[in-house]
């Protein structure tokens, strides 16, 4: 009986839990771009864009017509290929951020809702064994600091597979605060790296 107790206990915390519906768990599929760069001898970089795979864990902290969020959105794409004359410079790129955040959310109680979002986090660049004339890349993997700002729009739907579940839509821009040691110097500091997705939104 004290067993069966606890257990209802559990269940009801467990309900509660779900009603509030405090967290998402939003899950994109998209495309980054970056845009064109010049090495430091004049050669012209032009990366191809990549298949992007979003995940994004956020928490409610206040609000509800203007709702504050704290977010953690995760990005990554594994291959642009690069084309460039400089024979130093790497053949392709894959790419890796991770930037708590803050969002805000407009209209939260509608069923269109628009949001704005900044962070800072980490950054990750995977660049090819080999450069574009053989040899190998001495600094294939490159950490650098990343803020991330961006936007988007969370469509309300009546699809209710176990949690609510809505549609997203977003552009985010990872913006690396330090060039990546490329196999040829890059001219200007940092470097934008946009990416568009959409997918669908767990609340629980």
């Amino acid at each position: 009986m004290k067993s069966a107790g606890v257990l209802l206990v559990t269940l009801l915390s467990l309900c509660s839990f779900a009603q509030d519906k405090k967290n998402e768990l939003g899950l994109l599929l998209g495309a980054e771009f970056i845009p064109q760069r010049t090495t430091a001898t004049g050669a012209r970089v032009d990366f191809g864009n990549s298949v992007i795979f979003s995940a994004n864990y956020a928490r409610h902290l206040t609000g509800e017509k203007t709702v504050l969020f704290l977010e953690f959105p995760f990005a990554a794409a594994p291959q642009h290929t690069v084309r460039t004359s400089d024979p130093n410079f790497i053949r392709s790129l894959a790419t890796l951020y991770v930037a708590p955040s803050l969002r805000v959310k407009f209209a939260g109680q509608s069923a269109f809702s628009p949001w704005l979002s900044a962070g800072f986090g980490y950054g990750l660049y995977e660049g090819s064994e080999r450069l574009v004339n053989g040899a190998p890349n001495p600094a294939r993997y490159v950490s650098t600091g990343t803020a991330q700002f961006g936007g988007g729009v969370d469509l309300r739907t009546p699809i209710h597979i176990l949690f609510p579940i809505s549609l997203r839509g977003e552009l985010r821009d990872f913006y690396t605060v330090a060039n990546p040691r490329f196999g040829t110097a890059i001219q200007n500091s940092g470097q934008h790296n946009l990416v568009a997705s959409g997918g669908f939104v767990i609340h629980f």
